[in-house]
């Protein structure tokens, strides 16, 4: 509801169509064409959206580091499969991480509830991970509803945001939660008991209407912090925008010419209907088929 109004920048620049190719974007459903393996699949991703400039060998094997990276080894040559045969939720979820990690997003990996439909140890697994990554200087943007204590420990920051999106707090959440849980405390809220989990504990402070955490974060000393590292980051980045060399295809929509993108789209629908061919038992496809 309303009209939302703004600016959007990626290093000090306007956001161009180049930005949806330096992203990598983790949905929350696992949607993998059946008919195709893992490392098909991570080949495929490589292959198209790393960019021209890199020569297919060392894209292919950027993969085989992705399949390492994630413990994939053992199901690499696995067909994918529908939900129910083939590849379990738990190793679906990792192919959907590695097909974005095989893109090597140049600014960011988001993800949406990459812990949604799986046990704890599961969650737990992705979770550490993920932490992995960021301490390799990957920047990882995460969605998540609910999380247990120990995975919440897993995250630096937090932008927690209230029905209609309004922000009550941007920030750090410290050790054991302690930045979130003072900053909520020192505001009015009540204090939070050491067996609860913060990430719960948060929600049912902010649920209680009796107080406007919205207007509370606005005029809050760390919101203001908040607004000056923004500007400050955005000065910088401008700055270096501006005197660095760019190289012309960067703000290109597409990482792949069309000729290599149709070429590398064809083979994979063939393969998909040839193998969709044998798997119904209806013999090899003929070229009428096909066509």
């Amino acid at each position: 509801m309303g009209v939302i109004t703004g600016s959007m920048f990626v290093n000090g620049a306007p956001l161009d169509d180049s930005f949806q190719r330096k992203t990598g974007y983790v949905q929350q459903q696992d949607l993998h064409l059946e008919t195709a393996t893992v490392r098909e699949s991570l080949r495929f991703s490589a292959t198209l959206r790393q960019p021209k400039t890199v020569s297919k060998q060392e894209k292919y094997d950027f993969v085989e580091d992705v399949i390492k990276m994630l413990s994939m080894e053992d199901f690499a040559e696995a067909v994918v499969g529908v939900p129910g045969e083939g590849l379990n939720v738990e190793q679906r979820k990792l192919l959907t991480i590695g097909v974005e990690l095989a893109a090597k997003p140049k600014l960011l990996l988001f993800l949406d509830e990459p812990t949604s439909g799986l046990d704890s140890q599961s969650s737990w697994a992705i979770c550490a991970f993920l932490r992995k990554l960021a301490d390799n200087g990957q920047a990882v943007l995460c969605t998540i509803h609910q999380p247990s204590a120990i995975l919440f420990q897993q995250f630096d920051r937090l932008l927690f945001l209230r029905k209609g999106g309004k922000t009550v707090y941007f920030g750090n959440i410290g050790e054991q939660s302690q930045t979130l849980l003072s900053y909520f405390e020192s505001n009015g809220a009540r204090k939070c008991g050491n067996d609860e989990n913060p990430a719960e504990y948060m929600l049912e402070i902010v649920g209680d209407e009796s107080t406007d955490w919205f207007g509370v974060w606005k005029g809050s000393e760390q919101a203001e912090t908040v607004e000056r590292e923004i500007a400050e980051v955005h000065r910088h980045k401008e700055g270096q925008q501006q005197n660095g060399d760019d190289d012309p295809t960067a703000h290109d929509e597409f990482a792949m010419p069309f000729t290599a993108q149709l070429r590398e789209v064809l083979v994979r629908v063939f393969q998909q209907y040839w193998r969709s061919k044998h798997t119904n038992g209806d013999g090899p496809p003929t070229i009428r088929d096909m066509c």
